[in-house]
């Protein structure tokens, strides 16, 4: 995969820049807009990381927002606040992170945004309080994708990429993921309700830099079924059985590659759930994620 094409070559970025100043206060250690990777021609790419202060280092989610990799922001998603608030009491550092845009560039870019995110927090991660051997990923959509992405390809050097630090791993210990497409060449055209639908654009076509009909050896590179193994990190998934943009079956592919390969995986299904799920079903499945996270990065 050509490293060039997601501006992931080292001689066309700039260095990353370390922590920045946290803000304290109310028991919480605030790093805002903390830059993981400057590639030239792009925005530098940054997060947002919260830690509870404790006498040890603590596990940390990264969660990764949703949004058919065209829209969105780690800055603004109501999932990334709420994991934020059920996670932090527990003793959980959470970072929400921030990934190119289709429009911006294709896969692997987005694959390689996230990984470097990974990768800048556990090198950082004794002066940040964080527990490096105790990561997990969560994202819903495509979000979802790019969480279950980490845990299946972990230093995998075809989608490693080479942005910003490189000298820690990408792996997480755990990951889990709503609502996320899987095999990119089995995805239907957009619902109707969906704004996709009204411009006649399959945001994927967007996501791959090329029409997935026409691309079949693309599109399985980008499937997250493609890269499961043995090894692949314990994946926690949800999925509602009327979602029509992303249907369960896309889940329940990856469960079949999990179980297949002998790696552990759990899938809820949501009975009447669409892509959305309803306040009742989000509570719930934060509290079984949570669980699940903690019984997979030793956190009990």
């Amino acid at each position: 995969m050509a490293e060039t094409q997601s501006g992931g070559n080292r001689r066309e970025q700039l260095p990353p820049e370390p922590p920045p100043r946290p803000e304290l206060g109310d028991g919480l250690i605030r790093y805002r807009d903390a830059v993981v990777a400057k590639p030239l021609g792009y925005r530098p790419l940054t997060l947002d990381l919260v830690v509870p202060k404790a006498a040890e280092p603590v596990p940390l989610v990264v969660h990764i927002y949703g949004g058919a990799f065209a829209v969105g922001s780690h800055k603004t998603n109501s999932l990334g606040a709420e994991l934020v608030d059920r996670l932090l009491p527990q003793g959980i550092a959470v970072a929400a992170i921030q990934y190119r845009h289709s429009r911006e560039a294709s896969f692997p870019a987005q694959v390689h945004d996230v990984k470097a995110a990974v990768r800048w927090l556990r090198h950082h991660g004794e002066a940040l309080g964080l527990d490096g051997s105790r990561f997990g990923a969560w994202g819903s959509s495509s979000g979802g994708y790019l969480a279950t992405m980490l845990a299946v390809t972990a230093d995998n050097p075809d989608l490693e990429g080479a942005l910003g630090i490189t000298d820690a791993s990408s792996a997480v210990q755990a990951a889990v993921s709503w609502s996320a497409p899987v095999n990119i060449a089995r995805m239907p055209p957009p619902p109707g309700e969906s704004p996709f639908h009204a411009l006649n654009i399959d945001p994927h076509d967007w996501f791959l830099g090329t029409r997935v009909a026409e691309s079949p050896s693309i599109a399985m590179a980008a499937s997250t079924s493609t890269y499961v193994s043995a090894s692949s990190a314990p994946l926690h998934l949800a999925h509602g059985e009327q979602d029509t943009g992303i249907p369960i079956d896309q889940s329940e592919e990856i469960t079949a590659a999990y179980d297949r390969a002998g790696a552990t995986v759990v899938f809820e299904r949501i009975p009447g759930a669409g892509h959305f799920f309803s306040d009742g079903d989000r509570d719930r499945l934060i509290t079984l994620g949570l669980d699940f996270l903690l019984r997979h990065t030793n956190g009990r």
